[in-house]
């Protein structure tokens, strides 16, 4: 393929043959690495082939008032047409041409998921409301501003936990925070795992983002403690195990997983197994064919990954296997029914346990209860990639360009949504994935937000520097966000740090998708921090996240040892300079917070009782932001000094594994605890 027709095909499907980095240099992607790139996306062929007659697409979205193109169509396309609304009511008319010569319906105003008609052909036409739900419209009018925390959901202690902390967890600290003020709990991804494969535990890394992890289900919230106990028992399972796990500071996932997967299991074999069950029955009708494939693929993963390791995979597995529905999968399938029936089971049990934590956090008082975490991407080789595979890259991973913190760039190990797979199947992947986070939370937390506009996307087996940027469309990605969150009454926020458009952030404020605001991050074109009064109005302030570090932790330079242990600085640093470039930056944000009431005096010495000064001060300077919404690490508030996640590293740190160091209360009544918890409270409980 010539040059000229190569980078036309490329811009086609959507595919960015020149893009700047975070300098602003400009670079191009050509040659072998577009080759490549094609070769992984032949399946993102234009909705219509060349010189096929366009049809109206499967799904068409608009907004609320306003006239909806309706593109694609030939321009004799006869104009009358017909909608169904949601309600039942029908709406005739005639569509016009616009200057531009695009079909226009007039304005439709009711929201929802509409059937159109028009020139023989028939689409969902989706009106979404002008923006998502908003804080004002979850807050109390005499309300102000508020304040939440953000916790990792398996991090937390309670007793009989077995080692992994469970969504009943959850939801008794949002009842503690709801008692000291707390609107908000955003936690960490509660997404489905690999039950089978328990070593892998990343909660961004997830097999589906339909489902749940079932590793945080608690049982307790079906089955009383006597019950539990009297399967322990009859299983042989000690509790002397389960009592021990819960001890360590860190968690053994491969043992905490196991012996939770036994009382599950036992559980399962003494209740349910077996018999009838309207309420399960129930669950897994409203689940239709994805909750079953789900199910199935968690049984036939756990039959291959124990053949031995080409089983981790679906993409290694007899081709037969390959793809749901097949003769061999439906064989599979009845064999193993009561396998399968477990699965849906822990899928019941897990979805009861969030709902439950939603529940105990809006009776509590929160205004906006729990925040769900929707990751970026899922693993090519989970159960939604299996289960949908042409709504999905299978053949790429998605990542980060090269870039001042990552000279490599980053390859993620995550596939996402095909651009042209949502086009062809109506956005059926999207939707079902917003209204599966959206399904028990007041909000919703969209991880790499930007993605929805653009997507750095690698072939497999090539350095993450020989990818590109992938286009979505964002448009009507953002109406479906702004229809979910309207018909889940929930608020939406997106992490959108790193690099972004500037119309993004405007189309976003706009749609009142909330970014973020995060401390270290709040700086001027000169590298000074900002006094947080002008952080902007339409973000969700925040003093940090998992993947940075916590506010003692900073002070001390605890993430610096790391990154000098894991060799993580960058040509020309080591940790002498390292630890003076922090110093600098130590003073400028105690004088950018001295220049407030958030702090006073002189910055305090590098000790631990200096950075419990510093870390009061940061909460305090966090709350003068103008956003109505406030997020505070749960570490934070502890007063910890490592960060839950050290991004690039996956096995010296302990990502994913330190649990909170609390007792019998989740929130410590301590005098250094109850210091940190006023300082969140400034200015937020009008």
């Amino acid at each position: 393929m010539r040059e000229p027709s190569l980078a036309a095909r490329a811009r086609s499907i959507g595919l960015h043959t020149q893009w700047h980095d975070a300098q602003g240099r400009a670079h191009r992607v050509t040659g072998d690495r577009l080759r490549a790139l094609l070769r992984s996306l032949d399946t993102e062929a234009p909705l219509f082939a060349h010189g096929q007659v366009p049809r109206l697409a499967p799904l068409v979205t608009g907004d609320s008032g306003r006239g909806v193109v309706l593109p694609g169509l030939p321009e004799n396309t006869p104009a009358a047409f017909e909608i169904v609304l949601e309600s039942g009511e029908h709406v005739t008319g005639t569509a016009r041409r616009d200057r531009a010569g695009l079909l226009r319906l007039p304005p439709i105003s009711d929201v929802g998921y509409h059937r159109l008609d028009i020139a023989g052909q028939q689409a969902t036409l989706a009106i979404a409301p002008r923006t998502c739900t908003t804080l004002d419209a979850r807050l109390s009018d005499d309300k102000r501003s508020s304040w939440g925390l953000a916790a990792q959901v398996y991090a937390l202690r309670q007793r009989n936990d077995g080692g992994i902390g469970t969504l009943s967890g959850a939801g008794a600290l949002a009842e503690a925070a709801a008692a000291a003020g707390a609107d908000a709990l955003a936690i960490s991804p509660v997404h489905a795992m690999f039950a089978a494969n328990p070593g892998q535990f990343s909660p961004y890394s997830p097999s589906s983002r339909l489902f749940l992890n079932v590793l945080l289900a608690d049982p307790g919230i079906v089955f009383n403690r006597a019950t539990i106990a009297a399967s322990m028992r009859r299983h042989h399972l000690p509790e002397g195990a389960v009592r021990a796990l819960e001890g360590t500071p860190t968690i053994d996932w491969p043992a905490a997983a196991t012996c939770r997967l036994q009382i599950l299991q036992a559980l399962y074999t003494d209740h349910i197994a077996g018999r009838d069950h309207a309420v399960l029955d129930s669950f897994i009708a409203s689940g239709g064919e994805p909750l079953l494939n789900h199910a199935i693929f968690e049984a036939l993963h756990a039959r291959e990954f124990h053949r031995g390791p080409r089983g981790g995979a679906w993409t290694t597995w007899p081709a037969a296997l390959r793809t749901p529905g097949t003769p061999e999968v439906a064989r599979f399938a009845k064999n193993a029914a009561r396998d399968v029936r477990y699965h849906l089971f822990l899928q019941w049990l897990a979805r009861l346990s969030l709902n439950h934590a939603q529940q105990r956090a809006r009776k509590a008082g929160m205004a906006i209860g729990l925040i769900v975490d929707l990751a970026v991407g899922s693993d090519p080789g989970g159960s939604q990639a299996w289960s949908a595979q042409d709504d999905f890259l299978i053949g790429l991973s998605i990542g980060a360009p090269p870039d001042a913190l990552s000279p490599p760039g980053q390859d993620w190990a995550l596939t996402t949504f095909s651009p042209g797979g949502l086009r062809r199947n109506g956005f059926r992947a999207f939707i079902d994935t917003l209204r599966a986070s959206l399904a028990s939370g007041g909000g919703i937390r969209i991880d790499h937000v930007m993605g929805m506009e653009r997507l750095w996307v690698i072939p497999r087996g090539h350095p993450s520097s020989e990818g590109a940027y992938l286009s979505y469309p964002v448009e009507d990605m953002m109406r479906l966000v702004a229809l979910e969150s309207a018909r889940h009454d929930a608020i939406v926020i997106g992490e959108d740090l790193g690099t972004v458009s500037p119309t993004f952030r405007t189309e976003s404020a706009r749609r009142a998708i909330m970014g973020m605001s995060v401390l270290p991050f709040e700086r001027t074109d000169d590298g000074h921090f900002k006094n947080a009064a002008s952080w902007p109005k339409t973000s969700v302030a925040m003093s940090g996240t998992h993947d940075l570090p916590t506010l003692r932790g900073w002070w001390l330079g605890r993430d610096l040892v790391w990154r000098d242990r894991l060799n993580q600085f960058a040509p020309g640093m080591d940790l002498a300079a390292a630890q003076a470039e922090r110093a600098q930056t130590r003073h400028d944000l105690w004088r950018a917070m001295a220049q407030t009431a958030a702090a006073r005096g002189d910055a305090p010495d590098i000790t631990p009782r200096g950075a419990d000064l510093f870390a009061e001060s940061a909460l305090r300077f966090v709350t003068l932001s103008p956003s109505r919404l406030a997020l505070f690490p749960f570490e934070d508030l502890l007063g910890l000094e490592d960060q839950p996640n050290l991004p690039g590293t996956t096995a010296v740190h302990p990502n994913w594994q330190q649990r909170y160091p609390t007792g019998r209360r989740l929130i410590p009544d301590r005098a250094d605890v109850r210091r940190r918890l006023d300082a969140m409270r400034t200015g937020r409980t009008s």
